[in-house]
């Protein structure tokens, strides 16, 4: 059985998230950095938040499952 995690995010992070074309924002979550895999990777069960502007996205790596992060600046 596949349990589906739906992303959490705050409403401000929404409202930054939602400004990005769709075409972009998968190209953003297929484009993270995992330090274990050593390699451009899927974020997946991930969430998002704004730190200072920007908006932070926090998940698992889709291969191996450690946690990683994107940073999306602002402006």
């Amino acid at each position: 059985m596949t349990i589906f995690q739906f992303p959490q995010f705050s409403l401000e992070a929404v409202k930054i998230w939602e400004k990005i074309p769709v075409e972009f924002q998968d190209t953003i979550l297929s484009n993270v950095l995992c330090s274990n895999c050593r390699d451009s990777v899927r974020m997946v069960d991930y969430s998002g938040s704004v730190v200072s502007g920007d908006l932070l996205l926090k998940g698992n790596c889709a291969i191996c499952g450690r946690t990683v992060a994107r940073l999306v600046e602002g402006s």
